[in-house]
């Protein structure tokens, strides 16, 4: 590591990644058993399909183990569990720590994540740079100093990229307001698709209250609008601000 402590690399823990392979490796013998103990299917296609889950399972945690980021002279590269993906210091069109949407509905998610966007405004996450791995402040900062001392005296920000970047951080947050807009209306929705057994409406009313109208329809309704508007409302307040 040089004296600027580039390169720097985060990954899974040993303790985490021995606990994933752990959690895997039982799931993975409780799914294939009962699979394997199947008597109307032929033995050779019940080895064959638990083979297949076996490999898959093998290849999904090899691909994690192998998931990383790493912030070295050249820029920041990101390895998923498929492909790598690179940005020079100098494509870096802005680095975001940002809220994990799906923090709330996955155990042990991370809160915070860390996103660096590249010149076509594309946002590009980095892996493990969270605030369940490392003391996430204090990591994006460092990450910061290393980009604006190794970008270039000649690097310009891009007003068509800061513009992408601004348009893509308010459709994502659009998105999360309709679905907590979508969550709070299902209950609403089940008591007016009730509301025909407890009380006599009109035929047209009946119809319009039928189950598959009030969930095939007014969900989607539901998430529709309050995405729209909120991302009209998110824009707006961007062209206020310039």
């Amino acid at each position: 590591m040089s004296q600027d402590g580039l390169p720097r690399t985060y990954r899974i823990s040993a303790a985490q990644a021995g606990a994933m392979i752990t959690a895997v490796a039982l799931a993975s013998v409780a799914g294939v058993i009962p699979l394997l103990l199947v008597e109307d299917v032929p033995r050779q296609v019940r080895v064959a399909a638990g083979g297949a889950v076996l490999l898959l399972v093998v290849f999904l945690v090899r691909g994690a183990l192998r998931c990383a980021t790493t912030a070295d002279e050249e820029g920041i590269k990101v390895r998923g569990v498929v492909r790598q993906r690179a940005l020079a210091w100098a494509q870096i069109q802005d680095l975001r720590i940002e809220p994990n949407p799906g923090a709330g509905t996955q155990s042990h998610a991370p809160e915070i994540l860390t996103c660096a966007y590249g010149p076509d405004g594309s946002r590009l996450q980095l892996p493990y740079l969270d605030d369940r791995h490392v003391d996430v402040d204090r990591e994006f900062h460092a990450l910061c100093a290393d980009w604006e001392r190794l970008r270039g005296e000649d690097w310009t920000p891009d007003p068509a990229a800061a513009d992408r970047i601004d348009r893509l951080a308010a459709r994502r947050s659009a998105m999360v307001v309709a679905f907590a807009w979508t969550f709070v209306s299902f209950f609403p929705l089940v008591v007016l698709m009730l509301l025909p057994l407890f009380v006599s409406l009109p035929d047209l009313l009946e119809t319009v209250l039928a189950p598959y109208t009030v969930m095939g329809a007014g969900l989607p309704l539901v998430f529709a609008v309050t995405a729209a508007l909120s991302y009209r409302r998110q824009l707006r307040a961007l062209n206020e601000a310039r």
